[in-house]
């Protein structure tokens, strides 16, 4: 390919997986506003560079074609999106969130006629351009992106398309009782000025919540370090746990902490998805009132969760 083609979509994966889920599900609802013969093209070269996992691969993704190389700096040096992706990166470099936020969405009424659209942090509405190539960038960490194809999303990050996942260590167990899924990130997170919110008073405070709402509860703990959590963070001498299989790949133990049945989410994305998957009606979501510690553009809360100070 010398340019970039119309219905298609063109996405740069930033991130691991929470990041992923939320970057291919703003491209699936473009996608299924477009033609019906629309590819999404996503570029993982940042992921392998970091020597994270593209874990999008395993998902049967309808229409959708991965690539390892740069889609903007190698394929398409010139193209006008390169240009204005240069235009981009030179309007928002050296600012702070909040001034970068505030950029992208003065420079995106030019972009979106271009089919481009940028937006690092937080929400904010796109007008693109269907008739050119799309090229979209950024995390997009706001369900308001693609709410509006949740049962779509549920359907094709539904855990049973994986080999082995009746087998998942303790999904019985979490299907039959009020299961209580946990979610914490302690690499970057713990010790981190810009992600450090969630302290051991807020885990005590969270679970005692649920112990005193839901009726004879268990906990499914899911972490990147389950032994840190449970030395450092958590007393779990109280109350009956089961915790994530390291052994597993984090999709398939995504998609067993979606059964759960209520959620204590860290400031993790990871957790975020696992309790918009739930199918559970009456779900308690319990979350921290800061994201993160530092100000940025948020639009991650829904209406109805239990939030506690921190």
């Amino acid at each position: 390919m010398t340019k970039m083609n119309k219905n298609t979509i063109y996405l740069p994966l930033q991130g691991r997986i929470g990041n992923q889920l939320f970057q291919y599900a703003f491209a699936r609802a473009i996608q299924l506003k477009m033609p019906k013969n629309t590819k999404i093209i996503m570029d993982d070269s940042d992921i392998v560079r970091c020597k994270w996992e593209n874990s999008l691969v395993y998902y049967d993704l309808p229409n959708v074609e991965y690539i390892h190389d740069s889609i903007i700096e190698k394929k398409y040096i010139y193209s006008y999106q390169y240009f204005l992706r240069k235009v981009y990166r030179l309007f928002t470099r050296n600012k702070n969130f909040i001034k970068k936020y505030e950029t992208e969405n003065k420079l995106n009424k030019f972009f979106n006629k271009k089919g481009m659209f940028f937006c690092e942090n937080g929400y904010m509405e796109s007008h693109l351009n269907y008739n050119k190539p799309v090229y979209i960038e950024g995390y997009f960490q706001s369900q308001k992106y693609f709410n509006d194809i949740k049962p779509d999303l549920i359907n094709l990050f539904d855990g049973k398309q994986f080999e082995g996942y009746e087998e998942y260590p303790g999904i019985q167990t979490l299907r039959n009782r009020n299961s209580v899924c946990i979610s914490v990130k302690v690499e970057h997170n713990v010790g981190s000025s810009m992600y450090d919110v969630c302290t051991m008073s807020y885990w005590k405070q969270a679970i005692e919540y649920i112990i005193d709402t839901v009726e004879n509860p268990i906990f499914f703990i899911c972490s990147d370090n389950v032994d840190y959590v449970l030395e450092h963070l958590i007393d779990s001498s109280k109350f009956d746990y089961v915790v994530q299989d390291k052994t597993k790949p984090v999709y398939v133990s995504l998609s067993v902490m979606s059964e759960c049945k209520h959620f204590i989410i860290g400031n993790t994305t990871f957790g975020w998805w696992a309790q918009y998957l739930s199918k559970f009606e009456d779900k308690i979501v319990i979350a921290p009132s800061r994201w993160m510690a530092i100000d940025m553009p948020i639009d991650l809360y829904e209406d109805n969760w239990h939030l506690i100070n921190v």
